[in-house]
This record gives structure tokens, C-alpha cells and sequence, in this order.
């Protein structure tokens, strides 16, 4: 799980998953170089002057809420992971397969980010499954884009006003 300085000042649950989540590929996707939030950059002119490759993109597009006790709420996050790739490698039929592997070296990165976020949990976000694997075509900047989307949950106590901090003290004689 995360480790304390990670989190520290952090209140927002997006913000908490975003850094487990930046953190855990970092771990266990070594191929990626670049982990950012989807700031648009995919629609910058030229996206290769804003990020490094193979980049990763990472985004809240939209999260359900329902009611829990008082003020509590029940988030249901969708959550965006892009996989951008540039990548120059043909893979039509003719092409040597070592060339075409190496062209689709993209999808087998693909499934090692699936494979470190599918059922992950993090201090602040329950369970994450895959609901959804979608390729973008930029071949317009020679880009190669998959788009995973993930579910999950978190229950979010911020606005709680009953939540109270007990400070005890023993002492003996």
C-alpha cells in the first residue's frame, strides 16, 4: 500500500488514487517512462513535445455518487489508464516478424498495465476491474492509443461533521 509521505496533505480520493495508482505502475510497469493526468494532451498539435513514450494517461472521467449516514457519500469512479505508444513498426503480413512483434509490443505492454491494475486495491479506492479495452487511431501523429477503463469504489467521510478525534491519556502512579 501507499507508503505515508505519499498521501500526506493529500484529502481528495481522486487525488489519493491517482498518486497509488501513478505509484503501482511505476512498480510494475517499468516499460512505461511517463505517468501523468489526461490533461489533453493527446490534442495538443503535436503530443510528442508534451510527454515521454510510452506514456501513460490517467483520468476520472466520471464518478456516480449515492448517499451513505449524514453527509457520507459513495463514489463510484470510472477511471481512464491511455497507453500512448509511438510506434514506427509495420505489422502488415509481408513485414519480418520480428519487425511485426516489435510492433505490437504496445499490446503486451497493455496487458502488463492490465495485469498490475485489474482487482489492485488501494488505501483509498476498493477493488478495480476492467470494463472496457478501446484503441484510438492518431495515426494523424503516428501515435498508437489504447484506452483502459476501470470501476471502483470509495466511500468518502470528508464532509462528515460528527467525526470526532479522541485524544486519550494514561498515566500510572
Amino acid at each position: 500500500m501507499a507508503t505515508p509521505d505519499l498521501l500526506e496533505n493529500i484529502e481528495s480520493p481522486f487525488g489519493k488514487t491517482f498518486l497509488e495508482l501513478q505509484e503501482r505502475i511505476k512498480t510494475e510497469v517499468p516499460e512505461v517512462v511517463y505517468i501523468e493526468q489526461d490533461l489533453g494532451q493527446l490534442g495538443t498539435e503535436d503530443p510528442r513535445k508534451s510527454m515521454f513514450f510510452p506514456g501513460v494517461l490517467i483520468d476520472f472521467p466520471n464518478t456516480p455518487f449515492s448517499n451513505l449516514q449524514g453527509k457520507n457519500q459513495l463514489g463510484q469512479p470510472v477511471i481512464s489508464i491511455t497507453l500512448v505508444f509511438d510506434n514506427y513498426n509495420q505489422t502488415w503480413q509481408d513485414a519480418p516478424l520480428d519487425v511485426r512483434k516489435a510492433g505490437l509490443k504496445y499490446l503486451e505492454i497493455e496487458q502488463k498495465l492490465f495485469m498490475a491494475v485489474q482487482t489492485w486495491e488501494g488505501d483509498f479506492c476498493q477493488s478495480l476491474n476492467r470494463t472496457a479495452a478501446t484503441g484510438h487511431n492518431r495515426n494523424d501523429v503516428g501515435l498508437r492509443v489504447r484506452e483502459l477503463t476501470f470501476t471502483g469504489e470509495f466511500e468518502d467521510y470528508s464532509c462528515d461533521d460528527d467525526s470526532q478525534t479522541v485524544t486519550i491519556s494514561l498515566s500510572t502512579e
